[in-house]
């Protein structure tokens, strides 16, 4: 049975008054505080939320410089170090929650009025009791400037830095309890700013490692937001405007050295060197300034592309000390093909029935990164470690066998312009898979860039085809492990995808075909019933021009309809297998929309030169309206379908260019279309 609390008269007029300091701390209304305040000074030191924050912790993580300032000149000498110490629930101090914010003249108040009050340095225990609240963790370990460096104020950090260093170092912060280093959470935190001020000041800081022995580098490759390369792609449109911007912040300091004085000052702009730009670049950057003020979507991606910018610098700091790839890992296999394994197929039944797993040590960021397709870092390591291209995994595994079982194909064109390709590809890591085989495997399939589901599966065709083009003629008769070759694997993985665009391609097509059947009756009743009608046989309106135009677009109407008809049915009475999807296909379905949207295109032609045979339009804005009503089907028509049609059309364009290039003699390179 709960125990029934008693409350008393006087704790609850403590609660009136703790409910009206909160309400005025929320507005930030100084003066009613110290009202407040001052008709009961020991109230400055009571809790007064549930989470046993003291109106100071409150002012704190608001960032109110104004209300720190009446409270501070309120708390007596004898108590200021003492209410430095004060914790909440969380273990967080005042210095813990201001550290927070983004006022650094906050939190100078708490350190100059409360900490440094009583003058300069005296003994070596005034010392040392500074350090110790500078110093002071919280229930998770984070000292302050971990917290800075956790919420990414760059500015804060600085000055945090500063002041812990006029007592004593900063390795004693650079750690919390759970082996983190502060370099980790800025980077977790996407600070890359931050990150980069951290390894200006000590470099070692890239080799501290997490308990599960990451390093910096590898939370990096592990972002794959964090950088161009492997960012989603976007449309002409944003792509243009993203080009555009700035990389920089056109406002960014280009110093890491505070002012000295700190008093009475703007600290975030004080004492720091002005740019030397051209004026053109300044009002280059105004103009794109004052764009993202009113559009979101720009300040959006100028924030997007200026992190882009700072997580390269980074890699490219990190890099430099990262030795693991040098870490050296002997295959299992050589690259000799087996042609049959039916004794080993047992053994890696068993082996995953007894849930044998592979070393829970991570990859080293070069293989993360190419499993997460950031081609920077990947450049970054290759180029100041060129022999890092031939490092396998504990698995067997090159960077290729990582970058096409993880389908990044930017890593993957990357790579094989190295001189070393031709070693690479004859790669057979631990489980007997060459590089065919991960490119049949869709394990890690995240569903292709295409909009379809028939150009999904062309899309995985076609990349397993370019795989295959890269390997020695001879592997493809290869088995791994299980007893499979690779083309054996593919169509066991995508039995499942094939059916689907098998259903997808069926119901278009059908449905197509009823939309090309309904315009050919429409076109072909048109052409027997004459605008005017007929006088001795002849069509009344025949001698006026606007006749020849009716007649030549009711033709192609009915010409390009039952031409889409007749295209749609040889799709449907098609076997539908792989390799008709490869190019065959895409190739006819674009013709088939092709000629659908040419025959909706005419009719409503058609149509429109009806009525202005019929009707004598002398008025200029009716005539425009209707225009406008025959032409709205056709807008909204291509509107809704265009997006599919281009595809259909890209990839038709692609597998004729294909053709031409495996068959043609010469050098035809240049007609190969990528994929983003």
């Amino acid at each position: 049975m709960a125990k029934e609390t008693i409350i008393s008269i006087s704790e609850i007029n403590n609660f009136d008054e703790m409910r009206e300091a909160y309400e005025k701390m929320l507005i930030k209304d100084a003066l009613g505080l110290k009202g407040i305040y001052q008709k009961n000074p020991d109230a400055l030191f009571n809790r007064i939320t549930a989470w046993r924050d003291t109106i100071f912790h409150i002012a704190a993580y608001i960032g109110s410089e104004e209300v720190l300032q009446v409270l501070v000149k309120m708390v007596p000498q004898s108590k200021k170090r003492e209410l430095l110490k004060m914790k909440n629930i969380h273990g967080n101090t005042i210095l813990h929650e201001v550290a927070t914010t983004t006022n650094i003249k906050a939190a100078d108040v708490l350190i100059r009025d409360l900490l440094f009050s009583d003058g300069p340095l005296n003994h070596e225990n005034d010392i040392r009791e500074r350090e110790e609240i500078l110093a002071d963790r919280n229930k998770l370990g984070e000292t302050l400037l971990f917290r800075a460096a956790e919420y990414g104020n760059k500015m804060m950090v600085m000055y945090l830095a500063r002041e812990i260093e006029r007592v004593g170092n900063l390795h004693n912060h650079y750690k919390r309890d759970d082996g983190i280093s502060i370099l980790h959470i800025a980077v977790i935190g996407q600070h890359f700013e931050t990150a980069i001020w951290f390894l200006k000041k000590d470099p070692q800081l890239a080799t501290y490692k997490d308990k599960n022995s990451k390093t910096s580098l590898h939370l990096l490759a592990s972002m794959a937001t964090a950088f161009k390369s492997s960012s989603p792609t976007t449309r002409i449109l944003k792509k243009s405007i993203y080009y555009c911007l700035p990389s920089d912040s056109c406002n960014e300091d280009e110093t890491d050295q505070l002012p000295l004085n700190l008093q009475n000052k703007d600290l975030e702009q004080e004492g720091l060197n002005q740019s030397d730009r051209s004026k053109g670049f300044k009002l280059y950057c105004a103009i794109w300034g004052c764009l993202a003020k009113g559009w979101k979507m720009i300040d959006r991606m100028w924030t997007e592309k200026k992190m882009h910018t700072s997580a390269v610098k980074l890699a490219k700091m990190l890099v430099r000390t990262d030795p693991s790839w040098f870490e050296p890992h002997e295959p299992e296999e050589d690259d000799t093909i087996c042609l049959d394994r039916k004794g080993e197929e047992e053994k890696v039944k068993k082996s995953e029935a007894n849930g044998m797993e592979e070393s829970p040590e991570p990859d080293t960021p070069l293989f993360i990164a190419a499993s997460t397709g950031i081609v920077e870092i990947v450049n970054e390591i290759l180029t100041v470690y060129p022999q890092a291209v031939e490092h396998i995994s504990k698995t067997g595994q090159n960077i290729l066998h990582v970058a096409i079982l993880h389908r990044k194909y930017k890593v993957f064109d990357f790579v094989k312009k190295k001189k070393e390709v031709q070693r690479l590809v004859r790669g057979i890591d631990n489980h007997g898979c060459t590089i065919l085989h991960h490119a049949a495997d869709n394990k890690y399939y995240q569903g292709g860039t295409k909009t379809t589901h028939a150009l999904k599966l062309q899309q995985e065709l076609t990349w397993f085809e370019d795989v295959k083009n890269q390997v020695p003629s001879h592997f493809t008769m290869h088995r791994d492990k299980k007893n499979m070759t690779a083309d054996q694997l593919f169509k066991d993985m995508h039995q499942e995808q094939l059916k689907t665009a098998q259903e997808w391609v069926k119901n278009t097509s059908q449905s197509c075909s009823t939309v090309a059947v309904l315009v050919a009756n429409v076109v072909f009743a048109a052409a027997y019933a004459s605008p005017g009608g007929f006088l001795d046989g002849r069509p009344v309106l025949l001698e006026k021009p606007l006749y020849s135009f009716f007649t030549v677009m009711d033709v192609a109407g009915l010409a390009s309809s039952l031409t889409s008809v007749v295209i749609f049915l040889s799709i449907l009475t098609s076997s539908l297998e792989f390799e008709d999807f490869l190019d065959r296909l895409p190739r006819n379905l674009s013709l088939g929309f092709t000629f659908l949207f040419f025959s909706v295109t005419t009719t409503m032609l058609t149509f429109t030169a009806t009525i202005l045979l019929l009707v004598h339009l002398k008025k200029e804005w009716t005539a425009t309206l209707t225009y406008a009503a025959a032409f709205l089907p056709i807008c909204v028509f291509a509107l809704f379908q265009f997006p599919v049609y281009y595809e259909y059309f890209v990839a038709a364009v692609k597998s004729i260019f294909d053709f031409v290039r495996r068959n043609l003699p010469g050098d035809w390179e240049f007609l190969q279309i990528k994929d983003d």
